[in-house]
């Protein structure tokens, strides 16, 4: 009886058990994903398809699961295979340089490097230097890609750089106060003389000289009737003992400022205008091959978008970029290169894309600029062969500044000039420096317009008379195209005016006293 009972209890147990364990729920194990290994098209448990953190729970409790660290970017290449070598005509020129790349050499804040560009910096004081770093070429440690120098020189060179076809492709700044016409008689230029030579003392193939000769062919004195003197030979500090007579001296001087040491000018030599007076005359200009700008438009960009942004930050503290250029071996005082520094003015993104003539209303172009510097030369003698079909004007890099660095465009409006108006008949109280005849013969309207506003842009700060032999109406027209053909710093300083005898058309340029 015992024996079936106890059977009976063992027979309902098992029955029960095999009940529960068929209505018991079994938890489903999760495999934990293998460190360092992934599978294409697997999601690891806890993330979702996106790569987002994702909580599974697990027994009651949330489990979150780290998300794997994200691989360094690569490192961008260099945007040339060498360093670039700039090379500057004057110290003063290569400021904004050293200030962006730490020194001559890049130092370890150099804003080129960042640019992925390593620049090499040196200065000369001769041109011939300067041509000579250009023949070398970057790949040399003495050698130079891009120059800075004012555009004369260039215009003068370039026969002797023919074969690397150097090409202009960024404005960096004007000469403001640098180079001086210095005369002995007043009304020098209003009333030059009519015919014979004139001597004009200047140092050859020089910005001052360009100067000189620009303002003497604008007073009816073309370059042929002009003999350049070499200044230390008409102004010498002592007399030469073989030749004790003095030479006559001649007519007018055209210098840099400061005067060169070891000439003795007189008292009677005076300044009559400047290229403070003319500051749209002589810009400052960075060349390159042509076989570099073809090759290596972008990276000749990103430099000039760095050495642009030196000009802004170096003109905040000049005396400071003074010092740091002057630590340099080789390099002049500290008060030298703020002298320099102060005869600079320099031009912005936007005012290249005017002077390279994209805006189409600008009167002074870079390529206007070197048709008349090459003329003058041509004319003095200086250079032999026709003006190029092409002015060697590069815009390309311009344009592709704009379209990768756009902030470059956000100029800062320029401070409006208070200037005087002086009424149209007060000519007693206006000084005539230059009487400007364009032409003997009729001119086409155009022709005319073209005149009339280059010389209102060069002397930006000066009034112009516009008088017409056709009668103040005419005039009048004259002065109103040139307004509505060309974009003008100040249109108020043009005054129309009537002539019975004479050219066709009668510029003069006036200073008020």
């Amino acid at each position: 009886m015992r024996s079936a009972i106890v059977f009976v209890l063992l027979l309902g147990m098992a029955g029960l058990f095999g009940v529960l364990q068929t209505n018991r729920k079994l938890a489903v194990h999760r495999s934990q994903p293998v460190k360092g290994k992934t599978g294409t098209g697997v999601v690891a448990p806890g993330r979702d398809p996106s790569g987002k953190v994702a909580a599974t729970k697990s027994g009651g409790r949330a489990s979150v699961e780290a998300a794997p660290k994200k691989a360094p970017k690569k490192a961008l290449p260099p945007r040339l295979s060498r360093p670039l070598r700039v090379a500057a005509l004057g110290w003063e020129l290569i400021a904004p340089g050293v200030v962006q790349n730490g020194g001559a050499q890049p130092g370890p804040s150099s804003r080129f490097s960042k640019e992925r560009l390593q620049v090499h910096l040196m200065a000369f004081h001769k041109m011939e230097e300067l041509e000579a770093a250009l023949a070398r070429g970057g790949a040399d440690l003495a050698g130079a890609d891009i120059a800075i120098l004012p555009m004369p020189e260039l215009c003068a060179s370039a026969e002797r750089l023919r074969a690397l076809s150097p090409q202009v492709f960024l404005l960096l700044g004007w000469s403001s106060g640098h180079e001086a016409f210095l005369t002995a008689r007043p009304g020098a230029l209003s009333k030059p003389p009519r015919a014979g030579r004139v001597v004009l003392a200047a140092p050859r193939g020089t910005s001052a000289a360009f100067l000189g000769l620009f303002l003497l062919d604008l007073a009816g004195v073309g370059p042929e009737r002009v003999t350049l003197l070499d200044p230390a030979v008409a102004f010498p500090a002592a007399p030469e003992p073989t030749r004790p007579a003095r030479r006559p001296p001649p007519h007018y001087a055209a210098l840099p400022r400061p005067t060169p040491s070891g000439l003795k000018l007189g008292d009677e030599l005076k300044p009559l205008l400047t290229t403070a007076d003319l500051h749209r005359l002589i810009p400052v200009v960075a060349i390159a091959p042509a076989g570099l700008l073809k090759q290596h438009a972008e990276a000749l960009a990103a430099w000039g978008q760095v050495w642009m942004a030196g000009i802004e930050e170096m003109q905040r503290d000049v005396p400071a970029a003074a010092r740091q250029v002057s630590a340099l071996p080789q390099a002049p005082p500290a008060l030298d290169l703020l002298t320099g520094l102060g005869q600079l003015e320099p031009a912005s993104l936007p005012e290249n894309a005017r002077r390279f003539g994209l805006s189409g209303r600008e009167p002074v172009t870079l390529e206007e600029l070197f048709r008349r510097c090459w003329v003058l030369w041509r004319g003095s003698g200086l250079l032999s062969t026709p003006l190029p079909d092409r002015a060697p004007i590069h815009p390309d890099v311009i344009a592709t500044m704009v379209r990768v660095y756009p902030t470059l465009v956000e100029a800062p409006p320029a401070p409006a000039r208070a200037s005087a108006r002086p009424p149209a008949s007060a000519e007693a109280a206006m000084e005539l420096l230059v009487g400007y005849v364009p032409s003997p013969r009729p001119l086409e309207p155009s022709e005319a317009l073209a005149r009339i506003g280059f010389l209102a842009g060069v002397f930006e700060r000066m009034d112009i008379k516009v008088s017409s032999r056709g009668g103040l109406g005419q005039a009048r027209a004259l002065v109103q195209g040139t307004l509505q053909r060309f974009e003008l710093a100040d249109p108020r300083r043009l005054h129309p005016a009537a002539h019975k005898k004479g050219p066709p058309l009668l510029l003069e340029v006036f200073a008020t006293r």
